[in-house]
């Protein structure tokens, strides 16, 4: 008799989903809307997690009640106090045993996916950031989840330095109209619309490949920025690695921001957490948070992780293969 696992990776934009049988056959995997919460889960919420639950087992001709186990990491899951509530009226939502649903913060469902190693440690920028890290299988856990001890965002680095540059406080560069250009406002309209939010937040939080432009363009606000993302990043990931107990650790660097980064910011990147730790290996995740809530879900089973996730990957070469 087969052995089923489901994962599902839920966020404030988009949830996806993955059905796959223990030896780590993908037998099905969506997408939908985002479900995030704040406290107990909300209607729509409830009905869009239970949506895909649903899509994927009817698409493999599975039946939810033969799903060994479902690994759920949520964007909300943020307080113990909240937890029961949440998991209770999660599991009772998607149909799904308690027993059965292993619930976490998406910030962990995106380390279980990241990495195989015991020693691991996640940092993404995207929206927002989050990061995790872990000493070993099974002892995972958040960094700065509330974002309470903030990290540098050049996307917000840039609306600052447009305003000091319109202010006679910082030195226009071309990045100046560039920005200006992107946001659709003029000089004279701009620090009443971005306080008055009549900038489209899309426009506000898609600078990140503009100001990367202008860096390789060698402008010099724009390597103000920058430099100070890579910095900011790179302090990071020391109390990541310093959390892991390990100066082997691998650290995995995701999210949209840093994704879109150019090879040079990589480099350097690297070159500045491997001066203090030459041991450590940076990388991007290997897989995706939805991969990682099915790895967490299949190890709460008694699954080996690692041959799960290797089985994972080799699925995902071979999909690609077919699809190429």
């Amino acid at each position: 008799m087969n052995t089923y696992f489901l994962g599902i990776d839920g966020g404030a934009s988009k949830t996806r989903g993955i059905l796959i049988e223990a030896s780590g056959r993908i037998l099905a995997r969506g997408a939908t809307g985002g479900s995030s919460i704040i406290g107990l889960p909300h209607a729509e919420a409830l009905a869009i997690l239970s949506g895909l639950v649903q899509s994927l087992c009817a698409r493999a001709e599975v039946p939810v009640a033969a799903v060994a186990c479902c690994g759920l990491g949520l964007n909300g899951i943020d307080f113990a106090d909240e937890f029961p509530g949440q998991h209770a009226a999660l599991a009772a939502g998607l149909g799904i045993a308690p027993e059965r649903l292993v619930l976490v913060n998406d910030g962990i469902a995106a380390l279980w996916g990241a990495s195989p190693a015991p020693a691991a440690a996640i940092l993404q920028h995207g929206s927002a950031f989050t990061g995790g890290y872990r000493s070993r299988h099974g002892e995972e856990r958040l960094y700065d989840h509330l974002g309470v001890g903030e990290t540098f965002d050049l996307r917000r680095g840039l609306q600052v330095l447009v305003a000091r540059m319109l202010d006679g406080r910082a030195e226009p560069t071309p990045l100046l109209d560039a920005a200006l250009a992107h946001y659709g406002v003029t000089a004279e309209d701009y620090a009443e619309a971005l306080f008055r939010q009549r900038i489209p937040w899309a426009r506000l939080i898609g600078t990140a490949p503009l100001i990367f432009t202008a860096w390789q363009d060698g402008d010099p606000a724009a390597e103000c920025l920058v430099q100070n993302a890579i910095e900011d990043y790179a302090l990071a990931a020391k109390a990541l690695i310093a959390h892991t107990s390990s100066d082997a650790a691998e650290i995995a660097f995701g999210g949209g921001v840093i994704q879109q980064a150019p090879a040079r910011f990589w480099h350097l990147l690297v070159e500045r957490i491997q001066a203090r730790f030459p041991r450590v290996t940076v990388k991007s995740p290997s897989l995706p948070p939805e991969h990682g809530s099915v790895i967490m879900a299949a190890y709460a089973a008694g699954t080996d992780p690692v041959l799960l996730f290797q089985s994972l990957q080799r699925s995902e070469k071979e999909q690609a293969c077919t699809t190429a």
